[in-house]
């Protein structure tokens, strides 16, 4: 079980590591090669994994910009051919407002669940993420802060633990979700958290839209 936990967080770290260099060939071989059997949840996107890599590609701008730091997957249980893992992580990326340059920081517990394949080779299932909190500061310390009065006012329809984030993406034309997992909300935490320990303890994998 040792040497599983090992390729698991290896894995885990692996695909991430991908993500953020656009390695996507890489990146997709760590999920389920039945796309219809993984299910992402995260700020900006939510589904199979295969258009989360192909929207993912799309994003990328040549250049490593987000990056997936201090992710540790410290929780991770293995029952069987099944496995979850549980992990802080920190996603950075740089922006410019208003010509003022700004680091988005956004932290999260990401959940995911796993399965090992006849060959003895673990693939992801599925990744969610429970934002935890977040900060948007400028790059240049004493530099001021600019911000967008419409923007301002349309995040704050959103949770605390992520509204830094939905600001950003409102400013970049996306669209987030106000019902994203958040750590304010911890009824939703605990279902998440419930429905990962069912999973592994044999629960009927539901579609990909749900999850839990």
């Amino acid at each position: 079980m040792d040497a599983d936990i090992a390729r698991i967080a290896h894995l885990l770290k692996s695909e991430r590591f991908y993500r953020d260099t656009a390695q996507w060939q890489l990146c997709r071989l760590c999920f389920h090669p039945d796309a219809s059997k993984t299910y992402i949840n995260v700020s900006w996107y939510q589904g199979q994994a295969e258009d989360f890599l192909k929207q993912s590609a799309k994003m990328h701008k040549d250049r490593v910009n987000v990056i997936h730091s201090s992710l540790d997957p410290v929780g991770v249980y293995v029952q069987g051919d099944r496995a979850t893992s549980e992990a802080f992580c920190t996603v950075t990326s740089e922006i410019t407002i208003d010509d003022v340059g700004y680091e988005l920081a956004s932290y999260m517990r990401l959940l995911n669940r796993l399965e090992k394949s006849e060959e003895g080779r673990w693939h992801i299932l599925s990744m969610e993420a429970i934002y935890v909190r977040d900060r948007l500061m400028s790059t240049l310390p004493g530099a001021p802060v600019t911000l967008r009065p419409d923007l301002v006012k349309q995040s704050e329809e959103y949770p605390g633990c992520y509204r830094r984030l939905a600001l950003v993406m409102l400013h970049r034309g996306l669209n987030p979700r106000k019902n994203l997992p958040h750590e304010e909300d911890q009824p939703r935490v605990r279902r998440l958290l419930e429905a990962d320990r069912k999973f592994l303890d044999g629960a009927e994998r539901k579609s990909q839209m749900d999850p839990s």
